[in-house]
């Protein structure tokens, strides 16, 4: 009889021996497997969007973890059991504390596949997302794009002319008709036996004439309106594509001020550019002018519109805002140019007034006072003044100044007060 004690009470008696094997056997192969579904689980492929190194690390984590843990039973067991002798507990121990390890390392490693494969589904969706978001801002973009190059204006150009050319072939197709009811008209006035006719299809001839003069009238108003589109385009592809960067000719605005009327000018000057090829895209429509005038407008609707000095025409219309954009702009780029002008007179002044305060600490380190500096000064001028007019100057005064000059410039370099007066002296004597 083999028994199975826990502090000190006894949980199991085994029958003999092979009892004893067959337990530690059964436990054993328990661990065995447990320890192979580890195995399995861990050489498994990383799910998609999760590192293989960063799965790998983390099983030598789980692995680590579940050896500290296999110890830890098995001293446990040995610690507070007996099974039989002392070999018996041993065998038992390890039995146990590698049960215990496999247990821990499948159930682990299962756990971290778990979540290795949410992660990954995580980092899938995640992927998607940033997927979808760049298609659709690409997709945005290339709108903007579209947009500021005119497309969809073009698009209903297009459009108007498609239906435009089907009102043509329409009244083509009338014409032709109304052609072929007079070829039949006059063959019926010619025949006596289908003089019967002749009422009918004089009035089926009639009709289509009707037909004809409104689809005439209405084909005239739609060129119309297709020109006006077309004059239209240019400004307002002008329009979508103004400068944003002329904000920062606003004195309160953030940023380098410099640098502010720097982008700001650089902008006006390209879109001086775009105004230059609008100009150009409308002399290109003048050449789709409709062939046939639009019905006259009446002179009360003139007597109404007297406040309006505009012209009526669509593309001189189209003109006038042009030259009412590029003038507007050119004085904006004119009055950029000041204001960065100003900002460099008034960089210069700071930089005239920094080294005047230098000159005027140099001067107080060299000990004459602010009178005796505003003398040498005016002194100086007055010097240069005689010397511009070239007056006669007698050699004793040149030797005069030329020995105070240099006798200046040796107490300068020893900071000697005396001599700044002396050369003060010289400067006044030839005034």
């Amino acid at each position: 009889m083999i028994e199975i004690t826990f502090l000190g009470q006894i949980v199991a008696t085994l029958a003999g021996a092979v009892a004893f094997v067959s337990l530690l056997l059964v436990l054993a192969a328990g661990a065995y497997v447990l320890a192979a579904a580890a195995e399995g689980l861990e050489r498994l492929a990383a799910p998609p969007g999760v590192r293989p190194e960063l799965v790998a690390g983390r099983a030598r984590i789980l692995r680590a973890i579940a050896a500290v843990l296999g110890l830890g039973a098995a001293g446990l067991v040995i610690a507070t059991s007996t099974v039989g002798g002392t070999l018996g507990t041993l065998a038992f121990a390890v039995t146990l504390g590698a049960l215990a390890r496999g247990g821990t390392l499948a159930l682990s490693m299962l756990g971290m596949r778990t979540a290795a494969k949410l992660e990954g589904a995580r980092a899938g969706r995640v992927k998607a997302l940033s997927a979808a978001k760049v298609k659709e801002t690409a997709a945005l973009e290339a709108k903007v794009k579209k947009r500021l190059a005119g497309d969809d204006l073009r698009a209903e150009i297009t459009t108007a002319d498609a239906a435009l050319g089907r009102l043509r072939e329409a009244l083509g197709t009338l014409v032709d008709t109304r052609a072929a009811l007079g070829q039949k008209l006059a063959m019926v006035k010619g025949s006596s036996g289908v003089a019967k006719l002749e009422p009918e299809v004089a009035k089926l001839r009639d009709e289509l004439t009707l037909r004809i003069e409104l689809g005439e009238r209405v084909l005239a108003a739609g060129e119309a309106a297709a020109f006006r589109l077309a004059c239209a385009m240019p400004i307002k592809k002008l329009v979508r594509r103004r400068p944003a960067e002329i904000a920062g000719l606003d004195p309160s605005a953030p940023g380098d001020p410099e640098a502010r009327l720097a982008a700001a000018t650089s902008a006006i000057d390209g879109y001086l550019v775009a105004i230059a090829e609008a100009r150009a895209e409308l002399e290109e429509v003048a050449t789709r002018r409709p062939t046939v005038p639009p019905a006259a407008v009446d002179d009360d609707d003139d007597d109404d519109d007297d406040d309006d000095v505009r012209p009526k025409d669509p593309l001189s219309h189209a003109r006038a805002d042009l030259d009412v954009i590029e003038s507007a702009y050119r004085s904006l780029r004119e009055r950029a140019e000041l204001s960065r002008l100003g900002q460099r007179a008034q960089r210069g002044l700071a930089e005239v007034a920094s080294a005047a305060g230098a000159i005027s600490k140099q001067a107080r380190a060299f000990g004459l006072d602010e009178r005796e500096f505003g003398l040498l000064l005016d002194d100086v001028a007055r010097a240069e003044r005689v010397s511009s007019i070239e007056p006669p100057v007698r050699d004793e005064d040149l030797r005069a100044l030329v020995e105070a000059l240099t006798r200046g410039t040796s107490a300068l370099d020893q900071d000697d007060r005396a001599s700044l007066g002396g050369v003060v002296a010289a400067l006044r004597s030839i005034g």
